[in-house]
């Protein structure tokens, strides 16, 4: 048996144990949803993704821009079943397309509701924004617009916890101090991971 021979055995041995090692630490992994606590009735959430995010004035600005995605809530469980979740969000974008790259931060409150014993969660609320128009043609200076904002949420758990996100926002007439009388609307397209503990 040739080297070539005994180095192919070996890397498909190799190639099996991973394999293997992999499946069984899949089947160990619990994957039903987060579990709810007698005793507690608060929850938070963390979320890590990215946000295609469009601005356009009534004049003739349009831009789209992506940006990385950062989230927290902080909230309650409501109801003897503990079905219905009330949560502030605290939420933070930064990008570097364009010259000016994307800047922006949002703050609001949500209701919500769990699904399929928390397999699913959907959330709708609204809140205040703030965020950077892109200016290339104007480099020393940065615009940013502000106003308020409606947001569409839904969480689905994987495994304890521990799942996606798919959100979208709409901002609605928002204003900049340095444009006089030009109003802007602003759209979201969110995709996270996110992880929500209903234990703390």
């Amino acid at each position: 048996m040739g080297v070539v021979a005994v180095g192919g055995i070996l890397k498909r041995f190799l190639l099996s144990l991973f394999v293997f090692g992999v499946g069984q630490n899949l089947l160990a992994v619990d994957f039903s949803p987060a579990p709810i606590y007698e005793n507690n009735s608060t929850f938070g959430s963390v979320s890590i993704g990215g946000v295609a995010y469009n601005i356009k004035s009534k004049q003739d600005y349009d831009n789209t821009r992506g940006a990385v995605l950062f989230g927290l809530k902080r909230g309650f469980l409501l109801g003897d079943s503990k079905k219905v979740l009330l949560n502030a969000w605290l939420e933070g974008s930064a990008g570097a397309e364009n010259k000016n790259g994307l800047y922006s931060g949002s703050v609001g409150g949500q209701i919500g509701y769990r699904l399929f014993n928390g397999r699913v969660i959907v959330l709708l609320g609204g809140g205040f924004e703030m965020s950077n128009l892109a200016m290339p043609h104007i480099p020393k200076e940065q615009y940013n617009i502000y106003g308020g904002l409606a947001r569409a949420e839904l969480f689905i758990d994987i495994a304890q916890g521990y799942g996606l996100s798919v959100g979208y926002t709409r901002g609605f007439n928002e204003k900049s101090k340095k444009i006089k009388d030009e109003s802007f609307d602003t759209q979201g397209i969110m995709l996270s991971v996110s992880f929500y503990d209903f234990s703390i």
